[in-house]
């Protein structure tokens, strides 16, 4: 099977989680401005999201590392994005877990009602109270992909 594409359009996301994480994305590069933040992905499709769980648990991706632990994830429903920091000098990305914590203490996610999942991922930024929004997802007109 062919890698479905990745999503990376902001404006895919849900507005319950686009507006907080866009202005905490602002707050971040304001007070960390020798680092670019980009967004790497976004809402996925149920394919992408099979895809990716296949990693690692099915041929011919057996070798591989596992990816993702769900096939609910949040990206589905637009309530997450995933995110690289990239020192503005040299462009390289800055993977180490140390940077991340810092960031995090630094920027903290929950005050804009955001969360990240370390120590299991780092990148992956989702709305806190996302549980709540699936349970009210009629109502709050959250499309699940």
């Amino acid at each position: 099977m062919p890698t479905p594409p990745v999503g990376r359009e902001i404006n895919d996301l849900s507005a319950i989680f686009r507006v907080p994480f866009v202005a905490w994305l602002a707050a971040a590069e304001t007070t960390v401005p020798h680092v670019e933040f980009r967004i790497t992905e976004t809402r996925r499709t149920l394919a992408r999201q099979q895809w990716l769980y296949a990693q690692g648990r099915e041929e011919p991706h057996l070798n591989a590392p596992q990816v993702t632990w769900t096939l609910d994830s949040r990206h589905r429903w637009g309530l997450a994005a995933d995110l690289a920091m990239i020192r503005r000098a040299t462009g390289q990305p800055i993977w180490e877990v140390s940077s991340w914590q810092w960031l995090y203490r630094t920027v903290p996610l929950e005050p804009f009602g955001l969360r990240h999942l370390g120590p299991l991922e780092w990148l992956h930024v989702e709305y806190l109270f996302s549980d709540q929004a699936i349970a009210s997802a009629a109502s709050l007109q959250l499309v699940h992909s």
